[in-house]
């Protein structure tokens, strides 16, 4: 049996193991350096080769043989280690019957590619549509992400982007410094008099001051300021 027939791509196995295929690469490279360093033959494991991504430009991967999923599988630990030990050894087993029958390799793996390929488009154009779905959003960004979303499923824009006005915003913290208050005092306001309004501002996603994660965050237009000032000034 050919070497090239006893190996499979760093893409599916990155979907194997549930791990981004730029962090499985920077792994692959790290495992590299390390079987070398040992005059490990590392070819046995792990060889360099190149994918075209969905804009048609080379990719840099991995073709990974037998050894080399062994040797991934022994970094893992717990569930995550047995579930990729298992569908590694399927899929190899896969491969025999492909060559016994056979199937040209290539044939074969082409198409498991492009049903990864797009089983990640899909992937991300659910994540589009789920953010889609935040009802802080305003409609110009809910539009914006269904419009992105059809981009990635059909490979071009079949629903153009909304126009978007460039609106000058404010934090609560801008509004206050104008008023000499504190930001929360400024969000208290605007809660109780109901100002969170589409004529005065709209929310955006931000990255958290507490955590790396995104939220919602309010910020505010330029027509809220006289309102703000009349109620700051009783």
């Amino acid at each position: 049996m050919r070497n090239i027939e006893q190996t499979i791509s760093s893409l599916e196995v990155s979907e194997m193991v549930g791990k981004r295929h730029t962090d499985l690469i920077r792994d692959v490279r790290r495992y590299i350096d390390q079987l070398n360093e040992r005059n490990i033959a590392s070819v046995d494991f792990f060889t360099e080769s190149t994918y075209k991504d969905g804009k048609g430009e080379e990719r840099l991967c991995y073709q990974v043989t037998k050894k080399g999923c062994e040797f991934i599988a022994h970094k893992l630990t717990g569930v995550k280690g047995t579930e990729f030990t298992a569908k590694y050894i399927n899929r190899f087993h896969d491969m025999e019957n492909v060559i016994q029958q056979g199937i040209p390799q290539k044939q074969n793996m082409d198409e498991r590619l492009h049903v990864m390929k797009m089983n990640a488009q899909t992937r991300m154009a659910q994540t589009f549509l789920k953010l889609a779905n935040v009802e802080t959003l305003s409609e110009t960004y809910k539009n914006v992400l269904v419009s992105k979303a059809s981009e990635v499923l059909a490979g071009e824009q079949i629903i153009p982007l909304p126009a978007i006005e460039q609106r000058k915003t404010y934090t609560a913290g801008d509004i206050g410094n104008m008023f000499g208050v504190s930001a929360n005092k400024i969000g208290r306001i605007a809660n109780q008099n109901d100002l969170k309004q589409p004529e005065y501002g709209e929310y955006r996603r931000d990255k958290s001051k507490y955590s790396s994660h995104e939220c919602d965050t309010w910020v505010y237009f330029d027509s809220v300021i006289p309102v703000f000032e009349n109620i700051l000034s009783k």
